[in-house]
């Protein structure tokens, strides 16, 4: 970045106009004319413009700054997040008084905040204070910054602009050099993405390149991350005896490291497995010990557990288990859009386990508020469970053209989920 660039950079953080900056100093379409690096100020301008935005102009060691914070994002990738902690608090302890300190910091601490937390309070400002200047963002600064934008646009469920932006973050893998660890992350992350998009094959490759990098560096944990990517693929494609095979090297890597949370994901997936072989009991038991090995976890991580189970106990007809973990849960998701998937979801199943049928008040509430809701996001595969109901509702009660209608749309969102690679509901 040049003078200009930050100059205008710490202005916008600091919130001050153009006016407030240039006062006394020099004029305002001068200033104007700096910040937009058609002219270079003079020495004294520059000092006396840095010392009212109270920053340096000049960094300190760039490149030992960078390795500092990388140290750090290792730790993150390694999930020592004890280590992470102290790494952090000194970093933050230094006050951020030039714009490359500024962006790293502020890149980091997105990346510290969301893998330690798996929550993004906060992050969205961080990353936008750094997001309008990200055009002039080079070399490995451009590499962390778009893979916390991956980050972030992951966990708010945006997977199209996650998946781009870890592309983008790859290209940056050809001007840089990077270790093998980053590059093995970024892979996974650009597989984990790929899958939430149903791409099956971009998926599997690069995952498996993911993987093949953790394996060299014996990091047993990653490879158990990525194996369970491969049975959700081989899961979405009907091939249960691979998915299973994927599931039980995974499981045999958290049972040797006694990683409940990794316990917890592989038992939902068996369950997943279980569920579409029809296999409700062991389905049921699967997503029970699940949510056991996920307890200290943040919600987030268990809400996909908690609502295959109320299908379970929908589907075996268990009204008190099933408005019991509903009752235990619905109060926590209240509110939070980022939760309002699943909290329509376990509505819906209230309804079900109160009444046992639907009802015109339970059909309202689908057509006014959890219809629309998968609509917006083209989430097929609700829509093609609730389509049918809404379908055989209005055909029972003769209304046959509503029912003409919803059938229809059911058909068309089973297209579109062949069309993503989908072949179950």
């Amino acid at each position: 970045m040049n003078v200009g660039e930050k100059i205008r950079y710490f202005r916008k953080v600091k919130n001050l106009s153009q006016q407030e900056l240039a006062a006394g100093i020099c004029s305002v379409p001068y200033l104007s004319k700096i910040e937009n690096s058609v002219t270079e100020p003079s020495e004294e301008i520059q000092q006396h413009l840095a010392s009212r935005l109270e920053i340096r102009l000049n960094s300190l060691n760039e490149n030992e700054l960078i390795h500092k914070y990388v140290d750090l994002f290792h730790s993150l990738y390694k999930r020592d997040h004890l280590s992470a902690e102290r790494k952090f608090q000194v970093l933050g302890d230094s006050p951020t008084q030039s714009v490359d300190e500024d962006i790293l910091h502020k890149i980091f601490k997105s990346i510290y905040v969301m893998m330690t937390t798996l929550d993004v309070h906060g992050v969205q400002n961080l990353l936008n204070e750094v997001g309008y200047i990200e055009n002039v963002i080079k070399g490995e600064k451009a590499f962390y910054y778009l893979l916390a934008r991956g980050q972030l646009s992951y966990f708010l469920k945006d997977y199209e602009n996650s998946f781009n932006y870890f592309l983008l973050a790859e290209k940056q893998l050809e001007d840089s050099r990077f270790q093998e660890w980053e590059k093995g992350y970024l892979l996974y992350m650009i597989g984990l993405s790929a899958n939430q998009l149903y791409k099956n094959i971009v998926a599997l490759e690069y995952t498996n390149q993911a993987l093949m990098i953790f394996e060299k560096s014996y990091f047993f944990k990653r490879c158990a991350d990525c194996r369970i990517i491969l049975a959700i693929i081989h899961l979405r494609i009907r091939n249960f005896d691979e998915s299973t095979k994927q599931l039980l090297l995974a499981e045999t890597i958290a049972n040797t490291f006694d990683d409940g949370v990794l316990q917890g994901i592989i038992y939902h997936n068996l369950g997943s497995i279980a569920t579409h072989k029809g296999e409700t009991e062991k389905a049921i038991d699967l997503f029970s010990k699940s949510l056991k090995a996920k307890e200290k976890i943040p919600l987030t991580e268990k809400l996909s557990t908690i609502y295959m189970l109320v299908k379970e106990y929908q589907n075996t007809h268990s009204r008190e288990k099933g408005v019991e973990l509903i009752e235990t849960w619905l109060g926590e998701l209240h509110e939070n859009p980022l939760y309002r998937e699943y909290e329509l979801h376990l509505l819906y199943h209230k309804h079900l386990f109160t009444n046992g049928d639907h009802t015109e008040t339970s059909i309202r509430f689908m057509v006014k508020e959890l219809i629309p809701h998968f609509e917006q996001r083209n989430e097929w595969i609700h829509l093609a469970e609730y389509y049918p109901v809404l379908g055989k509702y209005f055909e029972k009660n003769q209304k046959y053209k509503q029912a003409s209608m919803y059938y229809s749309m059911a058909y068309d969102a089973l297209r579109k989920m062949h069309e993503v690679g989908v072949t179950y509901v």
